[in-house]
């Protein structure tokens, strides 16, 4: 291929350095006559093409095929032969949960409210504290709530459960209310009472469809829990090999990046070949492979034995497991308290 000529003047047009041979020392830009022709603007297209895929090929290649080897030979400083970890992982996960929006076959309106006729008949059934006390009242007096077990059914469960099936408006006041007219040693708990007022105004702003805006926020910040867990599977790697010197956190954290990359194709994979049949029974199999085969990466890339590798890999998945319920704990928690 024909190359472009190179200037006379020394001095980068990029960085204003001086260039002493064809590329620039402090920037890397190519010091060359910038007017260039069509014909090499579409030569420089197919290049970059090409070297983007050899690289992006090698890389999978080694990610598929030889487990723990791509995150040696990156640690090893090979890094211009392979793509980036990070950028590969945010590509790849940015595919998974695409896809798995797709696959999902959700496309019910989580915010789609009742028709205007609807809670307006809501409203004007069930739209008072007093209504629902002269409710219960009934129940009491035709023998449905015996009259010991009054207090009981103004308790959070019971209450929850009356209002839930008469759809009564504004039901958070109509509990908190009802709570109030209890002795304070009757009432439910501080917590419940928190965390059923919180699900009660969610339900009177949602509606119905209450669970699927909860399923859609929590979907929806998937991909950051995600990438939350990254150190901390680093972490737990650092934790088991904490006595090797020639490591250093990131190292760890490249092995996690590269790891995380592989479930997620695996994943993608998996649900591409699901998709025609419209169904996941082989997931636990997926489970077994993925498992597999980060025992065999551990083995390669820290250069342990098998039973050490395997020891690890059960350590690793037994407190990222762990780690991993705690989050999604307190994320949930967060969701619900800030929905």
């Amino acid at each position: 291929m024909k190359t472009q000529h190179l200037r006379q003047d020394k001095t980068c047009l990029n960085c204003g350095h001086e260039v002493p041979e064809r590329f620039c020392t402090h920037c890397g830009q190519e010091n060359v006559d910038t007017k260039e022709s069509f014909g090499h603007l579409v030569s420089h297209f197919f290049q970059d093409i090409t070297h983007y895929d050899s690289k992006l090929l090698l890389t999978l290649k080694y990610l598929f095929f030889y487990p723990g080897r791509l995150t040696r030979e990156y640690i090893a400083g090979k890094r211009m032969t392979f793509v980036n970890p990070i950028r590969l992982y945010v590509f790849t996960s940015f595919v998974f949960f695409l896809l798995a929006a797709i696959t999902a076959g959700n496309h019910h309106d989580p915010y789609a409210r009742e028709s205007e006729k609807d809670v307006a008949k809501q409203q004007a059934t069930f739209g008072s504290m007093r209504n629902t006390a002269e409710r219960i009242r009934e129940r009491v007096a035709e023998g449905r709530i015996a009259p010991e077990d009054t207090i009981k059914a103004l308790s959070g469960a019971n209450v929850l459960d009356l209002i839930a099936a008469d759809s009564i408006a504004n039901s958070a006041h109509v509990y908190d209310s009802l709570q109030q007219t209890l002795p304070p040693d009757q009432q439910d708990s501080w917590l419940q009472r928190k965390a059923l007022i919180r699900l009660l105004e969610m339900r009177d702003k949602y509606g119905p469809n209450m669970g699927y805006v909860l399923q859609e926020k929590f979907f929806h910040n998937y991909p950051k829990l995600f990438f939350l867990l990254l150190p901390f599977f680093a972490l737990l790697l650092k934790w088991f090999y904490y006595r090797r010197e020639d490591m250093v956190y990131g190292d760890h954290a490249i092995f996690s990046i590269h790891m995380h990359t592989l479930v997620f194709m695996i994943g993608i994979l998996a649900m591409l070949i699901g998709m025609p049949f419209h169904g996941f029974s082989y997931y636990g199999w997926v489970a077994l492979l993925v498992f597999l085969y980060l025992v065999m990466s551990i083995r390669n890339a820290y250069g342990v034995s098998s039973g050490s590798a395997l020891g690890t890999a059960i350590g690793v998945v037994l407190g990222y497991a762990v780690g991993t319920l705690i989050v999604l704990i307190l994320f949930t928690l967060l969701i619900f308290v800030f929905t």
